[in-house]
């Protein structure tokens, strides 16, 4: 009997033990990464068997049947035997091709927002099963917390497949205009929507870091991007002069006659935001006792217009603003000799 031809005609089974086929055109269905996968032939005794696996390591071979661990990437793949007798007699080269399946999930690469956003992940393609790493099975995934986000998928073969990625959290940058307040005469408030910006943009067409504001009713907001392209900003009001408030702080006293040289002089430091404002002191009759030059420029000295030093008393004053506003603060001023 020719042992070729007892080769050729009874041929070689090529098989696999615990492995599903998914059809005929396939010779098993497995995951990729899946390991202890066995492959076997019928063939004749003494004879030995000459493998190869595309896609795949042989972990174990013996002989009519090889153990295989399949690599991470799917696709078709093809498994050879070739028997040799014990005699040096080559069988046909039996092939077979082993489809390695493995879903294709891709979440993409570690990603940032700003505090305050959403981070949305809708992967592409339709899965059997979705599972992320809080154990939601929803096949998106939302949040605003800053850590790790995995998912695990399954397709309709039950193979599985898992990605991640990192989610960081930006912080906005810091902006505090300050409280709401008001200016009077010439004062200047320099407004700082402070270090955390590359890009400022104010509401009086501003671009710098710091503005300088003046009096008058405003409202003034500033929007400041970071170089993450977070944005935050502030907002401040700017209340019309309330000339009393402003002036309530000013000296309630003097004391010219004090050999001590202190206190000789009625010093209103805040009219220098008034150049042409006028204060008139009278005594208690209603007498004009002195007048300043526009913008107070000499303070009073507790002496009348002539020069003559004024009786120890209180005496009210008038201060007119002289700003276009008809506005003018009243109070007592007391010297004490």
């Amino acid at each position: 009997m020719n042992l070729r031809k007892h080769i050729i005609i009874v041929g070689l089974i090529l098989a696999a033990w615990l492995t599903p086929v998914l059809s005929q055109d396939y010779l098993a269905v497995v995951c990729a990464g899946d390991t202890g996968m066995t492959y076997y032939v019928d063939g004749w005794e003494g004879s030995t068997f000459n493998w190869t696996v595309n896609g795949g390591t042989i972990s174990r071979d013996y002989g009519d049947s090889v153990i295989v661990s399949w690599g991470d990437v799917p696709g078709e793949y093809e498994v050879t035997v070739q028997e040799v007798s014990e005699h040096g007699c080559f069988g046909e080269l039996k092939r077979g091709t082993v489809f390695v399946s493995a879903p294709d999930i891709e979440l993409g690469d570690d990603a940032y927002i700003c505090e305050g956003e959403v981070f949305t992940l809708e992967p592409e393609g339709v899965f059997y099963s979705y599972l992320w790493h809080t154990g939601s099975v929803s096949p998106s995934f939302a949040t605003q917390e800053e850590g790790l986000i995995s998912l695990t998928v399954t397709d309709s073969l039950g193979c599985t497949w898992t990605d991640e990625l990192y989610l960081e959290v930006k912080p906005l940058p810091y902006v505090d205009l300050g409280n709401d307040t008001s200016l009077c005469g010439d004062q200047e408030l320099i407004l700082d929507a402070g270090s955390d910006g590359i890009d400022y943009r104010w509401s009086t067409a501003d671009n710098s870091r710091e503005i300088a504001i003046y009096q008058g009713y405003q409202e003034i907001w500033v929007q400041v991007e970071d170089e993450f392209g977070c944005r935050s900003g502030d907002t401040l009001v700017i209340d019309e002069c309330d000339i009393e408030s402003y002036f309530s702080d000013i000296p309630t006293a003097i004391t010219p006659s004090d050999p001590d040289g202190k206190n000789d002089y009625w010093r209103v430091e805040k009219l220098q935001g008034y150049p042409r404002a006028v204060i008139d002191i009278f005594d208690r009759w209603g007498r004009l006792v002195w007048r300043s030059e526009p913008g107070y420029p000499t303070p009073w000295d507790g002496k009348d217009m002539r020069g003559r030093e004024v009786p120890m008393d209180s005496y009210h004053y008038v201060i007119i603003i002289n700003n276009g506003v008809d506005k003018s603060v009243t109070g007592t001023i007391t010297v004490i000799r």
